[in-house]
């Protein structure tokens, strides 16, 4: 646990030090919204019905709750960052690596920029944290055969 709150610390550091707000947004989302949304992986995302047979999905992912939240508070430039679990209905194997409920860590920059400054301004985030976890030296490295517009996934 303290191996975490020190991770968890250094990451929130960060990325108030450029400037993101935390912005919380709900396990539950509607099952229409997550609806098509994640192609093939949609079939892990975890079904539910509430008292009143509303359908609804535990949170797969924070980045399509958060493209929801900017819609509905017609926000159009912010840097959030949330730190939270999600879930993926799967059959976890510890040989591969997969959890059903795990942390996910997004940072993420809405609005109109000149291009590829987001980006660069990820790749220094990643750079600092690592730095300031002290684990030694590291190599950051960005795939070459992309196209530099989808280093990063921007949604839609």
């Amino acid at each position: 646990m303290a191996i975490r709150e020190r991770v968890f610390s250094a990451i929130i550091n960060c990325f108030k030090r450029h400037g993101a707000e935390v912005i919380d947004t709900p396990v539950f989302e509607l099952k229409e919204t997550l609806t098509g949304k994640y192609g093939e992986d949609s079939k892990l995302i975890y079904d539910l019905k509430d008292q009143g047979g509303e359908l609804l999905s535990l949170r797969y992912d924070l980045t399509v709750p958060f493209a929801r939240y900017l819609a509905m508070n017609k926000i159009t430039n912010i840097k959030r960052y949330h730190i939270a679990k999600v879930y993926r209905r799967d059959n976890p194997a510890m040989t591969r690596g997969r959890y059903r409920e795990f942390y996910q860590c997004d940072f993420d920059i809405a609005g109109q920029f000149d291009p590829m400054i987001p980006d660069a301004e990820c790749l220094k985030i990643v750079h600092e944290i690592l730095s300031d976890l002290q684990l030694g030296d590291f190599l950051i490295k960005v795939r070459p055969e992309l196209d530099p517009q989808t280093v990063f996934f921007v949604p839609q």
